[in-house]
């Protein structure tokens, strides 16, 4: 079984996007912008791609030590779950990620 990530973009306030990953697959990656600069993978089309664009929003394995582990509770480096944690939000971009099932919004996970 593959990775399964489902959520809608959003950049601020506003969903801009959705992106569906079930079992490794690319099932879904709409864009509901015309600023292709507030999704991270506007145009990707295989999984490969996507996963290229989302690895961009974590720091990169060899910078991540136990701490930053220890911070958001994983045993190991994993890309998706280190998403999750984070909601994909970065201090110099606006773009974040809101799984299915959450309730929150830009205010709760915006970096202050």
């Amino acid at each position: 079984m593959g990775i399964t990530f489902c959520c809608d973009i959003y950049h601020r306030y506003d969903k801009v996007g959705r992106l569906e990953i079930v079992d490794g697959k690319l099932v879904k990656n709409e864009v509901y912008t015309d600023n292709l600069l507030y999704h991270p993978c506007p145009r990707s089309t295989t999984f490969l791609s996507v996963a290229d664009a989302l690895k961009d929003r974590v720091i990169c394995e060899e910078r991540c030590d136990q701490d930053m582990l220890r911070y958001m509770h994983l045993k190991q480096y994993n890309v998706y779950d280190i998403l999750r944690f984070t909601h994909g939000v970065d201090v110099d971009d606006f773009i974040w990620f809101k799984f299915d099932g959450e309730e929150i919004g830009f205010d709760d996970v915006r970096v202050r």
